[in-house]
């Protein structure tokens, strides 16, 4: 399954709900989709990556990347809803001590005041 986003705002959050597999050129499609919202001056950004089936370590590595780039941008990246495979290897990786992690939208829409 190709990865999917969409993108919708929640108050001065801008939400990106992904679901499939982030990897490859789809993981690319992500970061390019980032990049645009910092260009175009949103820097509170929230992943929902509720529907994420597949998540490879190159990818990991592009979201620690971008995550300095949101960063930079004055902004926050929070992530909301992993599943237990993303879970698992967040902590194995030791990432889930680097991001914010929700499992409710509102908490995490909220954490950014």
């Amino acid at each position: 399954m190709a990865l999917r986003i969409d993108q919708r705002d929640s108050g001065a959050v801008k939400v990106l709900d992904l679901s499939g597999k982030v990897a490859g050129d789809a993981a690319d499609a992500l970061w390019d989709r980032i990049d645009d919202l910092l260009d175009a001056g949103q820097t509170n950004l929230v992943l929902n990556l509720g529907g994420v089936t597949f998540i490879d370590s190159a990818a990991l590595g592009g979201l620690l990347s971008k995550r300095s780039a949101v960063l930079g941008a004055g902004g926050k990246l929070k992530l909301l809803n992993l599943n237990e495979r993303v879970m698992d290897l967040m902590v194995t990786t030791k990432l889930e001590m680097v991001f914010d992690t929700f499992e409710s939208e509102s908490d995490a829409v909220q954490s950014f005041s």
